[in-house]
């Protein structure tokens, strides 16, 4: 670790790393709304809180795609129409199967911001002026969008993680046409049905008591939550394939799609994907790759851990061998101070990302909705070893590779 980045990891380690280890405490507790944990940070000048509502896209009605982003967007916007922004702000995240909202408000107006949050979410039906306002707002974010092939990648890659005929494959963002027209009234009931207090997930971050945060949020939380799925050794698939998509543009993009057993601990195939990330980040960059990512999506029959690229098409075989490579390569047990390096590499990432209130309320909100706990993740990073981090890689099922781009050719040396 060098530079500016081991100079914020550093000074975000004390804070970062006491909410790393208190993390599953934070849950605990007699008598305490179980879908509610509070993070105390006296030295915050933010409080931060993220509220879960465990209903997405894939919630949508059959005619109706993009309801539940249209729904969010027109809470929010009433909110934020409600809201003094100078003192308070509400963010959104609009995802397949959870939707997030996340206010940023100072210490003394927190909690009567809370309280507009808390009231357009499970309370007040939806106005029509702000409703329209973000449904107009979204119909013109199409408009920059039309033909783009990157919409095309994304939308063939979901369909191959979550199956063609799911739900849950679907753009959350909906079509134009769809957007246009929704009902109203359609729309209210949607909120009506799906926006229930008691099943909602709340992180607070910031300088609270843990007893007046939970005072303020009652009765979000209460439960009962959702049941975290049976853990077994199930995949999402078992025989991986290739799909080429040839098309006449400019870049060509790679989605490698591996299967993970819900047995996997979430924590462990974290630390696998970062693992891979760093091995495809390479420094300087490569001048044939444009962009990589690693992240998990919990697919309907199961977690996947996706590998997105985009490069330059005469790049495209050689990028498609080193990504499968790569993963491969994890299944082997590295050599102690080798895998001590590249953890404590992951701890220092965990600490930045947690040193953000808002990722580590999402965070914390969403491990309650999956799990029913929030995770206590320098306990469980410590734990993992090396043959724990081999055994993940080998844990994963065989890839789905999509690759979309001008003539693709077999890469060979799969």
């Amino acid at each position: 670790m060098s530079g500016a980045r081991g100079i914020v990891a550093a000074v975000l380690g004390g804070v970062s790393a006491a909410l790393l280890a208190a993390g599953g405490a934070a849950a605990q507790g007699a008598g305490r709304a179980p879908g509610v944990t509070v993070l105390s940070r006296p030295a915050a000048t933010l409080v931060v809180a993220t509220v879960v509502i465990p209903t997405g896209s894939s919630d949508d009605p059959e005619g109706t795609p993009g309801t539940a982003r249209l729904v969010a967007e027109g809470i929010a916007s009433t909110v934020r129409w409600r809201l003094d922004p100078d003192a308070a702000r509400v963010d959104l995240r609009v995802d397949r199967d959870w939707t997030a909202f996340t206010l940023l408000a100072s210490p003394d107006v927190w909690v009567a911001s809370w309280g507009v949050l808390e009231d357009v979410l499970f309370r007040a039906p939806l106005v029509g002026a702000p409703l329209e306002a973000a449904r107009a707002q979204l119909l013109q974010s199409f408009g920059f969008e039309t033909g783009a092939p990157v919409i095309e990648f994304e939308r063939e890659l979901y369909m191959t993680i979550g199956g063609a005929s799911s739900p849950w494959s679907r753009d959350p963002r909906g079509t134009p046409a769809s957007l246009s027209e929704a009902d109203a009234g359609e729309l209210e009931a949607f909120r009506a049905a799906h926006y229930q207090m008691a099943r909602a997930t709340a992180a607070v971050v910031g300088p609270v008591s843990d007893a007046a945060a939970r005072a303020a949020l009652a009765p979000v939380g209460a439960g009962p939550l959702p049941e975290p799925a049976a853990e077994d050794d199930r995949l999402a698939w078992r025989r991986g394939e290739r799909i080429p998509l040839e098309r006449e543009v400019t870049n060509t993009w790679i989605g490698a799609l591996y299967p993970a057993p819900s047995e996997l601990p979430r924590t462990r195939l974290e630390f696998l994907a970062h693992e891979v990330q760093e091995a495809l980040s390479p420094s300087p960059p490569d001048p044939g790759l444009f962009s990589v990512s690693v992240r998990i999506e919990d697919a309907p029959r199961g977690q996947v851990m996706v590998v997105d690229a985009a490069v330059m098409p005469e790049a495209a075989a050689t990028w498609e061998r080193r990504i499968l490579a790569t993963v491969r390569g994890l299944e082997r047990e590295a050599t102690d101070g080798y895998f001590g390096f590249h953890r404590r590499r992951f701890r220092n990432d965990m600490l930045v990302r947690e040193g953000q209130p808002e990722e580590a309320a999402l965070r914390m909100a969403l491990d309650l909705q999956r799990e029913g706990r929030v995770r206590p993740l320098q306990d469980e990073i410590w734990e993992i070893g090396p043959h724990e981090l081999a055994e993940a890689a080998q844990d994963l099922g065989e890839p789905r590779v999509l690759i979309m781009g001008p003539e693709i050719a077999d890469p060979g040396g799969r």
